[in-house]
């Protein structure tokens, strides 16, 4: 419930605080006193459109604050624990302050929230009805809501089952037709990744082979000019005629030191010094010939070897730098090859696991139609009878069904219709229903739905505005039975609503130093007889109008 309210140097509210009592409490006032802008600041409170205009004039800013005592059931909860606020106080604490930019700030419990959460927590706290808006009532896309609140948890927790499924569905769905969309994309790019994958594969790359081939290629393309240069190196150091070569002189130069090493041993020194480059020159000149009679001079090998260099060029231009590259590539390509034709396999079971959702969803949709046609059978009758105790006794309501396209709501269409008199025809209640008739309506469900919501506070805002006579009294006696259990705020123009309520507040304008401002203030008792009695007769309060309001008041 609304346990207080303060506003500040809001419209013409310079500063008001009032504390709010259980139960049932009427706001009254002359026309024009500022009833209505009470209504806006409650509204703004609980996320309604904030304007800059809404900001009292002279003044920077306008603020708003209103201090809640939660239900046990709160409706908000989730959300309220989504924001770490499911440990506070039992007082919720919302308050919002708008600038003169049209900036505004919304705090829960001191703490800034955004205004889509803000909203939400406000929307649950409180429910606004005025005498122009009533939207639930308006709106044929909300009834299917209210028909299935009143079906009360075990409604709801069905309703959120077929949406889960609903959703299920959907998303199988979605993701189907996406790989669907992308089957020619899919197959185009499955045959280019397994030609680069083959080609490479077909390949037979080496780790440094890239490297080898050059070299051969280098050897065999210049074999001529290899061949006559090793085969002089070899001649000049082993093979030379007539004993020139340098094998032969460093072997005649051994043996001249060996004749007179003894005489000398200093001699002896050089011809050990000499030895080891004999025994070199006969390793070379051997390696020299190996390497000569080796040589490949095959046109064909240079041929082959200059085409398997080009190949490996060519794949350095498509997939990389150096043969680790192109391998890497090539990993990569096989592993989102395999993601490719796999999807192909996700789509066979997506067909399935769309097939078996939307048959679960069309299942649970069919039975959630069955339950809401039980449910609209008892709700015609409530609302029937409530009706008729609001001064409607020949009214007729009923709730039309249609199928709809599936939605998370299920396949249902509903519309309230309403027969207001006798002999006419069952119609769309937006369509035929007078302001006085929506009044009542709205109070029959609301009397019907007292406590299910869990709603702590419903503000009606001139709700009596079209009726008369005897429907009036209709509708302040069911005002008094909602507010047994629920927190009952009305503004009222009707001394017969105000009479029966448990706290009575009066508003009123006054202008203090050329200033106009609206202000609201509890009545006692002595106060309250005051009120009704220039609600009863305007100024031409008499003694009898005031023992007419005694006589309101006992009957009250």
């Amino acid at each position: 419930m609304l346990e207080r309210l303060f506003i500040k140097n809001f419209a013409l509210i310079e500063e008001v605080t009032v504390t709010f009592c259980e139960n049932f409490s009427v706001l009254t006032g002359e026309t024009g006193a500022g009833k209505s802008i009470m209504i806006d600041a409650v509204s703004v409170l609980l996320g309604g459109r904030a304007q800059a205009e809404y900001v009292r004039s002279g003044t920077e800013k306008a603020f708003l604050e209103g201090v809640f005592c939660l239900p046990e059931q709160c409706p908000c909860a989730d959300l309220l624990s989504d924001l770490g606020l499911e440990d506070e106080e039992p007082d919720l604490v919302l308050s919002r302050e708008i600038l003169l930019n049209g900036r505004n700030t919304c705090r829960v419990n001191g703490r800034t929230v955004t205004l889509g959460q803000y909203r939400q927590i406000g929307l649950a706290l409180v429910d606004i009805h005025g005498q122009h808006d009533h939207q639930t009532l308006l709106q044929a896309e909300k009834h299917l809501r209210i028909l299935d609140q009143f079906g009360g948890e075990e409604q709801l927790r069905f309703v959120k089952e077929t949406k889960e499924r609903y959703l299920f569905w959907q998303a199988a769905q979605k993701e189907l037709t996406g790989l669907q969309s992308q089957e020619q994309e899919r197959l185009q790019r499955i045959d280019f990744l397994r030609y680069q994958v083959s080609e490479i594969h077909e390949a037979k790359l080496k780790p440094q082979e890239a490297e080898e081939l050059t070299r051969e290629s280098g050897i065999l393309a210049n074999a001529e000019k290899i061949s006559n240069s090793l085969g002089k190196a070899y001649h000049y150091l082993f093979g030379g005629e007539h004993g020139i070569s340098a094998y032969d002189i460093l072997s005649k130069a051994l043996t001249s030191l060996h004749e007179v090493q003894r005489l000398d041993p200093a001699l002896e020194k050089m011809s050990e010094q000499l030895e080891p480059f004999l025994e070199l020159i006969q390793d070379t000149a051997l390696e020299l010939r190996n390497y000569l009679e080796n040589i490949d001079y095959s046109p064909q090998k240079l041929d082959r070897t200059e085409k398997r260099l080009q190949l490996i060029k060519d794949l350095y231009k498509k997939y990389g730098f150096s043969v680790a590259e192109v391998l890497a590539f090539a990993e990569k390509a096989r592993a989102e090859l395999e993601k490719w034709e796999a999807s192909g396999l996700r789509a066979e079971d997506l067909e399935k696991t769309v097939l078996a959702a939307r048959q679960g969803y069309q299942e649970k949709s069919q039975i959630l139609s069955l339950k809401r046609k039980e449910l609209a059978a008892l709700l015609e009758h409530k609302v029937t009878v409530e009706l008729g105790e609001l001064a409607m006794p020949h009214a007729r309501f009923a709730v039309s069904f249609r199928e709809s396209e599936p939605t998370a709501q299920g396949c249902d269409e509903i519309e309230f219709l309403i027969s207001p008199n006798p002999g006419e025809p069952l119609l769309p209640v937006a369509k035929i229903a007078s302001g006085g008739e929506l009044s009542r309506i709205m109070l029959a469900l609301k009397t019907i739905f007292a406590g299910i919501d869990g709603i702590g506070t419903l503000i009606f805002d001139e709700i009596d505005a079209g009726v008369g006579g005897k429907a009036v009294q209709r509708v302040a006696e069911k005002l008094e039975k909602i507010s047994q259990n629920q927190q009952v705020i009305c503004v009222t123009h009707s001394p017969m609503v105000a009479a029966l309520a448990d706290h009575h507040y009066v508003i009123e304008k006054s202008v203090l130093d050329g200033r106009t401002s609206t202000s609201l203030r509890y009545l006692n008792s002595a106060e309250r007889v005051d009120e009704l009695a220039r609600m009863l007769g305007g100024e031409n309060t008499t003694p009898e109008l005031k023992r007419h309001v005694f006589q309101i008041l006992k009957k009250s």
